[in-house]
């Protein structure tokens, strides 16, 4: 008898042991996605100046980096044309309004 309830209790231990070691932690909620940065009012990003360049002309991006001029950047995007034609288009970040604002083609080469 006393065997027998050495065994019961040596089980029931047992078990809750391995109830203990199996058991998961809780699961963690993960934190919510955070919004973009914040951006000036008619700030341009790289991927935005890409996406606009890319619907004006229709064509193939092969390449777009940015270049500092003074306390702006300047968005150089290379196009390739329906036409074939290869296009270098120049987007400020921090567009100046005036009449005609948009993208426009440069005259050197790149890339």
């Amino acid at each position: 008898m006393k065997y027998r309830l050495m065994s019961a209790a040596a089980a029931s231990a047992l078990c809750v042991c391995a109830m203990v070691a199996f058991a998961r932690p809780p699961e963690r909620s993960s934190p919510p996605p955070q919004p973009p940065p914040a951006q000036a009012p008619n700030h341009l990003s790289l991927e935005q100046a890409v996406r606009q360049v890319q619907h004006q002309t229709h064509g193939h991006i092969l390449a777009a980096d940015s270049v500092a001029r003074g306390h702006n950047k300047v968005y150089r995007i290379k196009v390739l044309t329906p036409k074939g034609a290869v296009k270098v288009m120049q987007l400020h970040s921090n567009p100046r309004p005036k009449a005609g604002a948009g993208p426009h083609e440069s005259g050197q080469g790149g890339h």
